[in-house]
């Protein structure tokens, strides 16, 4: 039996990394995730940023139709004046032309700052874009790396996996099955140290006669609370 217990306790060593590499596997999908929601971030900013270029663009191109009609109407009118016969519709006539003239200083104003906005913008965007670039090229390496630890681990996981096989094909049937039992129970941990009568899966004491029979490792004993199976490790 105490072969058994010594055969439980490898076993038990080797699920540990086991359960350790397969986490490191399944993290990966979390971590490459993470990565690229920052950048999907960064580049739903930059449509943000495209989307008001190009609203500004539009804009402008208003503002600019807007404009030649207003030169039209304000050429139209001066080529009126010669028909003009009486000093005051001429008085009239150019204070028409002056209030449309405004009306064009107004809409050049409007389009110099649309311009300054555009200006701001395609800076912003060149910006952006150099962040995107490096984000990019940051995740690019990120997911590499995390695909090297990857491959790493299912080579160790596959090395961990045969060791085990070894070991399971020496383990009594009943007693694979009671420690694959305690496995599941026990969130991963079956066989556990005790110290100073002291079970060190769930940190309970145990009677001191039980830790005397435990010191002598010969045979299969379980903690009375979480139902463990411990051993004693000699100093």
């Amino acid at each position: 039996m105490k072969d058994q217990l010594n055969l439980l306790i490898s076993l038990q060593e080797l699920d540990i990394h086991i359960l350790k590499k397969q986490s490191i596997i399944n993290e990966i999908p979390l971590k490459i995730s993470g990565v690229e929601t920052r950048l999907n971030k960064i580049l739903t900013n930059l449509d943000k940023i495209k989307q008001g270029l190009e609203s500004l663009e539009k804009k402008k191109r208003d503002k600019e139709r807007t404009l030649d009609d207003i030169n039209e109407k304000i050429n139209k009118l001066k080529t009126r004046i010669t028909e003009i016969k009486t000093n005051k519709e001429y008085q009239s006539h150019l204070k028409e032309i002056e209030s449309i003239e405004k009306e064009r200083y107004a809409v050049e104003d409007e389009i110099l700052l649309i311009m300054e906005g555009i200006e701001a913008s395609l800076k912003e965007l060149k910006s952006r874009e150099e962040t995107i670039r490096s984000e990019k090229s940051k995740v690019d390496e990120f997911k590499k790396k995390l695909e090297a630890e990857v491959l790493e681990a299912e080579k160790e996981l596959l090395a961990l996996n045969e060791a085990r096989s070894g070991i399971i094909g020496s383990i009594d049937e009943e007693l694979y099955n009671l420690y694959m039992s305690l496995i599941k129970s026990g969130k991963g941990l079956a066989v556990v140290e005790a110290k100073e009568a002291i079970c060190l899966g769930c940190n309970m004491n145990f009677p001191p006669q039980l830790f005397v029979e435990l010191k002598k490792n010969e045979e299969i004993i379980q903690c009375p609370q979480c139902h463990r199976i411990f051993y004693y490790k000699s100093e």
